[in-house]
């Protein structure tokens, strides 16, 4: 499965780095299985659209009405012609995904436009977006899936120095493995989205939390002033140091000494309050 929480389907393209002899091409194979158990996630054959292909619209049209999953490259293209990609292939698969890419080999950094992702996002949201890479090394990519990429596809070469353009911007086996071992911490690190604090966070917060205490001596039957509050690492803790406002104009049912904490349960109101 691709997109949703599914985590991202990594392409190792050969392309023609297999420098025509189809040992090498084997090699490669074997080299993609293993560094991405290729076989073990692609449960079913998909088409791949090459970006030289993507406005070639008769030939859209028939590889999307075959139904298969299809990936498609959008090196070269214009916003424009990517809206009318996508519906055309949608109107006869639903099953498919776009990638940004710039077709130049090796690609700047300049050059790579990542915040298309983000833009490819808004404009097809029913879909998966991806990322197709050129550069050298793999910090561009890990980015990408940063970003929410949920396919990244790079080329893969058994040696950078052979002749040809394509392998000076693919990955050596070594690269390729960090490449994966690197998205997959990415993905563990993106976490829910929802802010709030942690149970790995709790030691250093009864270490270093800070909350309310008395700034002066406060008698009991007193009505509280901001002025006689201040924010302080204390223990016990008292108030959280964020509520300190709600304490203003509620009183103090017990003597609380200077610096010492504020807790709930001495303030009028406040500490039913907290039990509620």
């Amino acid at each position: 499965m691709i997109g949703g929480n599914h985590p991202c389907f990594i392409i190792a393209e050969i392309g023609q780095n297999h420098q025509g002899d189809i040992e090498i091409a084997k090699k490669m194979i074997k080299m993609a299985k293993n560094a991405v158990e290729f076989l073990h996630e692609l449960n079913v054959p998909f088409f791949k659209v090459g970006s030289g292909d993507t406005n070639n619209f008769p030939y859209l049209e028939k590889t999307a009405k075959k139904g298969r999953p299809m990936v498609v490259s959008s090196g070269m293209q214009s916003m424009e012609t990517m809206r009318r990609v996508y519906k055309t292939v949608k109107e006869h698969n639903q099953n498919f995904t776009i990638l940004q890419c710039t077709s130049a080999y090796p690609l700047e950094a300049e050059d790579v436009n990542l915040r298309v992702i983000s833009e490819y996002q808004k404009e097809f949201p029913d879909i998966p977006i991806g990322y197709s890479g050129h550069e050298s090394g793999i910090s561009i990519s890990v980015a990408a899936v940063a970003l929410g990429a949920k396919v990244i596809e790079r080329h893969v070469t058994l040696d950078k120095t052979w002749k040809g353009n394509d392998h000076s911007a693919s990955l050596e086996p070594s690269e390729l493995a960090e490449l994966v071992r690197s998205i997959r911490l990415v993905e563990r690190a993106m976490g829910s989205g929802i802010k709030r604090m942690l149970p790995c966070e709790k030691p250093c917060h009864d270490k270093l939390g800070k909350s309310v205490v008395a700034k002066v001596k406060i008698p009991s039957g007193t009505v509280l002033t901001l002025d006689m509050l201040t924010v302080k690492v204390a223990d016990p803790m008292g108030v959280a140091a964020e509520d300190i406002f709600e304490l203003v104009g509620k009183t103090v049912m017990e003597d609380v000494e200077e610096d010492e904490s504020v807790t709930p349960e001495v303030v009028d109101s406040y500490g039913k309050k907290a039990k509620c």
